[in-house]
């Protein structure tokens, strides 16, 4: 994948990507990645460092910091002079257009996820532990959670789509579709994207081990239920 306006190519996996441009991908990219110059993205843009050291609008991120620019603001370089893995959350068609953009005087700084507090959001399993990183661009919020031998006892829905990545250890992931329930057994760097309003939960999902996640969904699940319920008709 190149991107316009910036240098080197990195390797990369497209893991989701919807009818209307936006689009997630894991990153591999190689040293010397990127531009020093100022310009602004066509696309609004977030990141999550991996592994590895970016360097973006003046911050260095080191492994699990989250990043982000709306589209048309200037970003005062982005790029990686030694190379690192990156997960890219970016509206599409996606170019870095060198010049000045418009001004964000408002844009939080990167977060860097060792700086949040871990807390237990409401209604989670008390071998769970949640930690908000931000709010998205993309709706909903992106946040870490680990678990330690866990399965959930209520199936849940979310007002928002979720994307989940396995940062450490393996997570199973039930979900009920249109074609009846579906269960997806997901290693260190697995992944899944889940639209609105589909129901996942119950004793199929969690972890006999250990897992850390990073989530973007709603803060707060919509509905919960002891059983799901039915598959969204406007998805069907």
């Amino acid at each position: 994948m190149t991107i316009y306006g910036l240098e080197g190519r990195p390797a990369t996996w497209i893991l989701s990507r919807d009818g209307s441009g936006p689009s997630t991908r894991l990153l591999e990219v190689p040293a010397g990645w990127g531009t020093g110059r100022a310009g602004s993205f066509t696309g609004d843009v977030e990141l999550f460092v991996l592994s590895g050291l970016v360097e973006a609008d003046g911050h260095l991120l080191g492994p699990h910091t989250l990043w982000g620019a709306r589209a048309g603001t200037t970003v005062k370089g982005l790029g990686s002079s030694q190379g690192a893995s990156l997960l890219l959350f970016a509206g599409a068609p996606l170019r870095f257009m060198p010049g000045k953009g418009e001004d964000e005087a408002d844009r939080p700084g990167p977060v860097s996820a060792g700086e949040r507090e871990w807390m237990q959001m409401p209604g989670a399993p008390p071998n769970s532990r949640q930690r908000q990183l931000g709010r998205s661009l993309r709706g909903g919020s992106f946040w870490q959670t680990a678990a330690v031998d866990l399965r959930l006892d209520h199936w849940y829905a979310d007002d928002e789509p979720t994307e989940v990545f396995v940062l450490e250890g393996t997570w199973q992931q039930a979900s009920q579709l249109r074609e009846g329930r579906q269960v997806a057994e997901l290693a260190k760097e697995g992944y899944f994207f889940r639209p609105t309003g589909v129901w996942h939960g119950g004793d199929l999902t969690g972890t006999p081990t250990v897992a850390m996640l990073l989530v973007r969904a709603s803060v707060e699940p919509a509905q919960r239920a002891a059983a799901p319920g039915d598959y969204p008709s406007r998805l069907r």
